[in-house]
């Protein structure tokens, strides 16, 4: 008896649940339909591009430069694991190419 009363509870629980989500997917479509909220900028915009920044920016660049120019000195001195040098250099590529990508995946999405 007492299992049949717990998965009782479970569903009704679970039953519950689904009709919270329900009405806050209700309230947030309803809030989206306001020109006033649907059209206002998001805040997190501006500390999306400050990311942006920080990955493409002056320091990553040089940082980026400094590692070519340590993958060039090991190769000079016959130390260089190709296996590093071929995972920097790509790194560099998706780190400072990824804009483009990006743009060129949407644009031939569209």
């Amino acid at each position: 008896m007492k299992l049949a009363n717990l998965i009782k509870n479970v569903k009704a629980a679970v039953t519950k649940d689904r009709a919270a989500k329900l009405g806050l997917a209700a309230c947030v479509g309803a809030a989206c339909m306001v020109p006033e909220i649907a059209m206002a900028g998001a805040p997190w915009d501006s500390a999306a591009a400050s990311v942006l920044a920080i990955f493409t920016g002056g320091l990553t660049r040089t940082l980026a430069i400094i590692a070519v120019i340590a993958c060039g000195i090991a190769a000079i001195a016959g130390k260089l694991s190709w296996d590093w040098a071929i995972k920097i250099i790509v790194g560099i590529v998706l780190i400072f190419g990824a804009a483009a990508i990006v743009d060129y995946v949407i644009a031939a999405s569209s």
